[in-house]
């Protein structure tokens, strides 16, 4: 079993509760020699790989009209071209081993309505979980899997950017960060999972004969999903939202000039 890091201070504790051999290596995906480095060590101490988690995540909070755009560049460079070229990269050490299953990490707010200050990063997890799907069709025929697993929300402490967000009179809206911290604990969304139930159902998922295109982490999450499929336009996740963060159908109907 390998698992990567970027900072070697963790070990210990990624350690931690592991049964099986676990070994560490350096990686950032923004780096290619460390992505050569640590596939290449890999596969030389244990072959092909039968299974990619694609946890790696860039957290960006603040409107779509707040963020500026390197920002916007970075949490898409992360989340969607650099995961997306790991895969490339061990995509035919899998069809050489007959087998395979990629699993991205992603974020059960992809299944429903995207929140308010959330656009960029799930955004990024959108984009990868259709990349994703498409890739599912295509590597069939060499026995290799794809599942996005939507996590979340999980009580960990995961960095988030705020965006350099507007100041002043010039931010349009200046509380929309609270009101989505607000929108997440307050009981609305999916009630937030320990990280360790999240990581039980992941480990469930590897372990999986059948593994699905799509698998919430919890119950809560399964339930989140559901509802959002229930109404093709989408007005059944909106309408809520729009009460909540303080806006109405009419104001939306007639925006300001």
């Amino acid at each position: 079993m390998h698992a990567t890091v970027r900072d070697h201070a963790n070990d210990d504790g990624l350690r931690a509760g592991v049964e099986a051999r676990l070994t560490i290596h350096h990686l950032d995906l923004l780096d290619e020699a460390t992505v050569s480095s640590a596939v290449a060590d890999a596969v030389d101490a244990d072959g092909p790989p039968d299974v990619l988690v694609n946890n790696a995540g860039y957290g960006l909070i603040g409107g779509v009209e707040q963020v500026r755009l390197d920002r916007v560049r970075a949490v898409f460079e992360t989340n969607l071209f650099a995961t997306v070229a790991l895969t490339q990269r061990i995509l035919p050490l899998m069809r050489r081993r007959g087998s395979g299953h990629v699993i991205n990490v992603s974020t059960i707010f992809d299944a429903g309505l995207c929140l308010p200050a959330l656009g960029y990063y799930v955004g990024s997890k959108a984009a990868l979980e259709s990349v994703a799907e498409a890739l599912a069709v295509e590597v069939a025929p060499w026995n290799i899997r794809v599942t996005n697993f939507q996590a979340g929300p999980v009580t960990t402490e995961l960095s988030r950017e705020w965006g350099d967000r507007l100041h002043g009179a010039e931010d349009p809206r200046p509380g929309l960060s609270d009101e989505l911290y607000s929108w997440v604990l307050g009981g609305t969304g999916p009630e937030p999972q320990p990280p360790d139930q999240v990581a039980e159902a992941l480990c469930d998922l590897i372990e999986a004969d059948s593994p699905p295109l799509a698998l919430q982490s919890g119950p809560a999450a399964r339930g989140y999903a559901a509802g959002a499929l229930h109404d093709p336009t989408r007005a059944n996740e909106l309408e809520p939202l729009l009460e909540a963060f303080g806006a109405t159908s009419t104001a939306r109907d007639t925006p300001a000039v």
